[in-house]
């Protein structure tokens, strides 16, 4: 198993797709304090300061709480639903790629409902864009430490472009539960992104 970047694993899937399948994404409504309605999840309150500047597309902070992440995912979802994307009825809510509790088809189909809800697919936060960070490759090197230093039998990938578990995980294991692994991930990505090394 491989890991993308410190702040999405259980969202690593849907952006991938997203971003193959279009090049782009979107952003739910900036409107200073407009609620973003879902499907399957109670309403949510959208921060001026989710909006962002590529596109009206948001931009996700490293400091984001899960509850302000889960909004801009679920409203990108709802976006895809209404446009055509078929929910995945074989998984249950919570399920990766979901956006919180809507959970869709993967298949990319239709690809015009990807076109209009561009404007909706979260961005990372730039800390996290190795296009945008000059220091990201030596950043996730230094990161991927700070999860072995609690405890993650995981290693670096030569070229920074994620981890994955030690060649003897089947027999260590993987050295933290979901729930502590993803205490670690949070922790670890202030301090080596965040700056408070």
């Amino acid at each position: 198993m491989t890991k993308s970047t410190p702040r999405t694993a259980l969202l690593a899937a849907a952006v991938l797709l997203a971003a193959a399948l279009t090049g782009c994404g979107g952003a739910p409504g900036a409107d200073n304090g407009t609620e973003v309605a879902t499907l399957t999840t109670p309403d949510v309150k959208v921060s001026a300061s989710d909006a962002a500047t590529d596109g009206g597309r948001p931009q996700l902070r490293l400091d984001s709480t899960d509850e302000e992440e889960n909004a801009l995912w679920q409203a990108y979802n709802v976006c895809l639903f209404e446009h055509g994307v078929k929910k995945n009825e074989g998984r249950s809510a919570g399920a990766v790629g979901d956006g919180g509790g809507l959970s869709l088809d993967q298949s990319g189909e239709p690809k015009a409902a990807y076109v209009a809800c561009e404007n909706k697919l979260p961005l990372q936060p730039p800390e996290l864009d190795r296009d945008k960070n000059p220091n990201y490759v030596s950043q996730w090197n230094d990161y991927v430490q700070c999860l072995r230093k609690r405890g993650a039998n995981i290693h670096s990938l030569p070229d920074g472009s994620g981890w994955t578990y030690d060649d003897d995980v089947n027999t260590a294991g993987p050295g933290l539960d979901e729930d502590e692994m993803a205490k670690a991930e949070k922790s670890c990505t202030m301090e080596i992104f965040g700056g408070k090394k």
